[in-house]
């Protein structure tokens, strides 16, 4: 959460032709308030909140996820053309930074970037679940990173996101992609990339 705050570096967010990206913030617990795009001549912005816009939500603004669109250019009076835009959410909890950039061919490495508090899973900041975290390979990383957690006090067998974890591993062992696992068991998708990162420090020689 400190990256996405402007603390380090701050996160790039690549959004590619006909994809879509939702920065997903109820994780932290915040509600967004107001958001300010700086170049809207590429991409749209839409909100679980309906009463949400781009520069001009107030206080009945009450979203805590946001959509980004890519969209055809389009030209504005005075607006100079950029590779890159800012885009600020500024929570009940805090100010964030986003730069967004938009790659003209390929095709996108995730979905979704989910806002993780810095708590847990310390050291996490927002980024994605890798898609090719999948069938046994991919359990046997979440696993292990997990027994490293629990080694260092992180968390405890009986605590409840152990047993969805455990429901999580299991439905990725069966084919289950990690993302709709994820959202099936209710862990952050945030969350596994740290377990993978973990799994991967004790089992250099398995691979994603």
């Amino acid at each position: 959460m400190s990256q996405a705050r402007g603390d380090r570096q701050i996160v790039t967010v690549e959004i590619y032709p006909g994809h879509g990206t939702t920065l997903n913030f109820r994780s932290t617990g915040e509600t967004i308030r107001r958001v300010w795009l700086d170049d809207l001549s590429k991409v749209t912005l839409s909100f679980d909140d309906a009463g949400c816009s781009v520069s001009e939500t107030g206080n009945e603004c009450a979203a805590r996820v946001i959509h980004l669109r890519r969209i055809n250019p389009l030209e504005f009076p005075n607006l100079p053309t950029t590779g890159t835009t800012l885009l600020t959410v500024l929570t009940d909890g805090g100010l964030y930074l986003f730069r967004l950039a938009f790659p003209e061919s390929g095709n996108p490495n995730y979905y979704s970037l989910e806002i993780q508090p810095d708590s847990i899973s310390s050291g996490i900041q927002p980024q994605p679940v890798a898609v090719s975290i999948e069938g046994s390979s991919g359990a046997q990383l979440i696993e292990q990173g997990l027994r490293v957690a629990q080694s260092r006090n992180l968390i405890a067998e009986g605590n409840p996101l152990w047993e969805r974890l455990q429901n999580l591993i299991v439905a990725v062992r069966q084919g289950v992609y990690v993302e709709v696992a994820a959202a099936q068991a209710g862990v952050s998708q945030a969350l596994i990339v740290r377990l993978v990162e973990l799994g991967q420090s004790v089992s250099p020689s398995v691979t994603l």
